[in-house]
């Protein structure tokens, strides 16, 4: 089987095959036409005699004289000969004009696919790492500038896709990582000591189960922030002050394995109608962070209260702050993966964002006050009054107007 070379398969080569007929088409129509009027008009009976002259010389030159019926022979030899230069001219012309026009139709085809030709070069160009690069075709407002700002705009989504998967990959891991890291440090510490008895082997295996919960909760949570909802809605009476005793058991044992201390402050707390399950988790993905960023030797407080018609419930670290500039950022989805020189990884993930989000769902807030290099005081605060305005407790949707975990 005869294989077609790649240029005859190609679009360019189509285009200039079809421009080829459409001009040459064209040609043979106008030539053909020409031609045929032209007979038409010049039409006579073709000549069967020799035309008939006389010639007579005198003293003024030479005459010559047409027998009867010689000037219209004479017209139709004249019109004969020039239907049959037309005819070859028309030939020629037409001879020429075919590689002509196709060569001219493989030059404009060119010239008009040369931004599809664009277009595929950055395609094969791009990486699955990088898809930064854009087309950014320049030129008329025509249906190829529109196809490539089109491309353009596929590419700018397709990049958000894969970077909101590797934020997702990063933040599964993140909220993954604290009860892990809660429950090898408790099984490290009952099996290092020969002499637990079964009390404090039950103390572990509770802290154990606690943190297999808060797991299989963050599994749930990620996956419904994944799809952009909020959690699932349990709402029932929450005792806060219970709720962060219980974050701070939870995380004792991770803390003092790195020599930090965690306290409890604010008493008993108020009692509000909440959401436990989301609630327990924000809280605890505050205390992971402040355990994890505690340095040795400081002290990190849970605790919750009541200010002003409001209940709050929160975690005070001692680490290493927040720079002011991006206290605006901290509840977005993924912030703080930069390379400070004060701490290479912040509490990056889905913690302060689920935080938020409960927060909100509740119709409260969460307030931030921090300084380089003083720690930061992260408080949820959830209404004990419907119809409370949350933008009451902050003076500018972040800062507090009062933080009880500075008292």
């Amino acid at each position: 089987m005869k294989v077609i070379p790649g240029w005859a398969r190609s679009i360019r080569f189509r285009l200039a095959g079809l421009y080829t007929l459409v001009v040459f088409g064209l040609a043979v129509l106008v030539v053909g036409s020409i031609y045929f009027a032209l007979s038409r008009t010049l039409e006579g009976k073709p000549v069967g005699q020799e035309l008939q002259v006389r010639r007579v010389t005198s003293d003024r030159g030479v005459a010559i004289y047409l027998d009867e019926g010689g000037v219209e022979q004479l017209e139709l030899l004249t019109n004969q000969q020039a239907l049959e230069k037309l005819r070859t001219m028309s030939l020629i012309a037409l001879a020429v004009l075919f590689p002509a026009s196709l060569g001219t139709g493989w030059v404009v085809a060119g010239r008009v696919l040369r931004p599809v030709g664009e277009i595929t070069r950055v395609a094969r160009e791009i990486q699955a790492s990088d898809l930064s690069q854009r087309i950014n075709l320049t030129g008329p407002d025509d249906e190829l500038k529109r196809l490539a700002d089109t491309f353009d705009g596929l590419l700018g989504r397709i990049e958000t896709g894969v970077e909101d998967q590797r934020r997702f990959i990063q933040d599964i891991s993140h909220e993954l990582r604290n009860p892990l890291a809660t429950m090898a440090t408790s099984i490290d510490v009952a099996l290092s000591d020969p002499h637990s008895d079964a009390r404090s082997l039950r103390e572990t295996v509770k802290v154990v189960r606690r943190s297999v919960d808060r797991l299989t909760r963050s599994v749930a949570d990620l996956t419904r922030f994944a799809r952009r909802e909020l959690p699932d809605s349990a709402v029932r009476a929450v005792r806060l002050g219970a709720l962060a005793q219980e974050v701070i058991d939870e995380f004792r044992v991770p803390a003092e394995s790195r020599g930090v201390h965690v306290e409890h402050v604010g008493g008993s707390g108020p009692t509000v109608r909440a959401d436990r399950s989301a609630l327990r988790s924000a809280v605890g993905n505050l205390a992971g962070n402040a355990v994890r960023l505690a340095p040795p030797g400081s002290t990190v407080s849970c605790g919750a209260g009541t200010v002003d018609g409001w209940a709050w419930v929160g975690v005070r670290d001692q680490g290493p702050g927040i720079p002011e500039v991006e206290h605006s950022l901290v509840f977005q989805r993924a912030w703080g993966r930069d390379q400070s020189h004060l701490h290479r990884e912040k509490r990056a993930g889905l913690g302060l964002s689920i935080a938020r989000q409960v927060a909100e769902a509740g119709g409260g807030t969460v307030t931030l006050s921090s300084a380089v290099p003083d720690g930061s005081s992260f408080v949820i605060w959830l209404p004990l009054e419907d119809g409370a305005d949350p933008g009451a407790l902050t003076r500018d949707g972040v800062h507090p107007v009062h933080d009880p975990l500075l008292d």
